[in-house]
């Protein structure tokens, strides 16, 4: 079933991570601060480590691996829910290249690491 529905945009954060943060986190604290409870999400940057994530049907779950070393961001984008809870819930999904032009996508999870910066 698809749905669908219309809406403007109410405001724009634009945010700058400095080297060192973890994206994740930095997207859930800058939507935590702005009172976000529903959004859109856009990045390009730099890591110095990107852990990423596939999701395995059969365990359910998702299968994490790490690309240790510096890569540019060359697509990351996903959305911001709010949970029945209260809390947030960041779905992205980030493609990284490295300086062979290798890609690496999946997931946006835990520890990918800004090198120089991320907006």
């Amino acid at each position: 079933m698809v749905r669908s529905l219309t809406t403007e945009a109410k405001r724009v954060i634009f945010a700058r991570m400095e080297p060192g943060e973890d994206i994740l986190k930095t997207i859930e604290t800058v939507s935590s601060k702005h009172g976000v409870r529903a959004g859109q999400l856009t990045l390009i940057g730099a890591v110095s480590k990107a852990s990423l994530g596939f999701f395995e049907r059969e365990s359910m779950k998702y299968k994490t691996f790490t690309v240790d070393k510096d890569l540019e961001v060359v697509s990351c984008m996903g959305n911001i829910a709010s949970t029945h809870e209260g809390g947030l819930i960041v779905h992205a999904h980030i493609v990284v290249a490295d300086q062979d032009g290798r890609c690496y996508g999946g997931h946006l999870m835990p520890g990918c690491e800004v090198s120089v910066t991320m907006e």
